[in-house]
């Protein structure tokens, strides 16, 4: 998906045992990446975008995708959409999917008996169980001026902690409602229960700008922190 993973676990495990449930992880992120990736000819995704594939024929994580992505598209007025412009054919769930793919990955640390860890990936968390019993996890977040710097830091027990911005990879996050670059803000980190939700919310704020402020509201497990170009 263009990014990096890790895994954080803090329970009193052998390394053989820590190995194992890493490379199931792992596993299931590949088996992801080969259904849903833009940047593979053989995906499902690029097989609907060439017409080879109708997206009805596709795997049911597929059709859960693409139907959770037309719910928000739709509670956003098209701040948020899988199409770059109004007048773009091909999809691309990435602003979901990378947050519900690692949601999804973080069961198997769950089901395998692990209780406190954290799953990172691109610079969002699925985190549990705290640092320790009685210490939650501290998650530092990068000053999209300098990634050397902070700019807050979230203590978090349970839930997922997502961020949107430019500062990694340029201006590639894109008004679909314009077919411009997104840049009122300079990232948006979304703090809540579901890392898929909170890493799409991020995606539609910054894309929304100030009144995406206002519209996440609506949703009221999830907090928002902008770091603003005035900031």
């Amino acid at each position: 998906m263009g990014t990096t993973a890790s895994v954080h676990v803090n329970d009193s495990v052998t390394r053989c045992e820590f190995d194992s449930v890493v490379s199931e992880l792992r596993l299931e992120l590949n088996r992801l990446e080969e259904i849903f990736s833009v940047y593979r000819e053989t995906s499902e995704i690029s097989r609907i975008n060439a017409g080879t594939l109708h997206h009805l024929d596709a795997s049911p994580e597929v059709f859960a995708v693409l139907d959770a992505c037309s719910w928000l598209e739709q509670a956003s007025n098209g701040a948020f959409s899988i199409r770059r412009s109004r007048t773009e054919s091909a999809i691309n769930p990435s602003g979901f999917v990378k947050g519900w793919a690692g949601e999804r990955s973080a069961s198997i640390l769950s089901n395998a008996g692990f209780t406190h860890f954290y799953l990172g990936i691109g610079g969002d968390f699925v985190l549990r169980g705290g640092l320790t019993e009685s210490e939650p996890w501290s998650i530092g977040i990068a000053d999209p001026r300098d990634a050397t710097q902070l700019v807050a830091t979230v203590d978090v027990v349970d839930g997922a902690i997502a961020t949107s911005g430019s500062a990694e990879r340029g201006a590639h996050i894109w008004d679909p409602r314009t077919g411009a670059p997104a840049d009122e803000f300079l990232s948006v980190t979304v703090i809540g229960p579901s890392l898929a939700w909170a890493d799409a919310y991020a995606t539609t704020v910054f894309v929304m700008g100030e009144p995406g402020l206002e519209w996440i509201t609506q949703f009221g497990q999830y907090d928002v922190m902008p770091v603003r170009r005035s900031d």
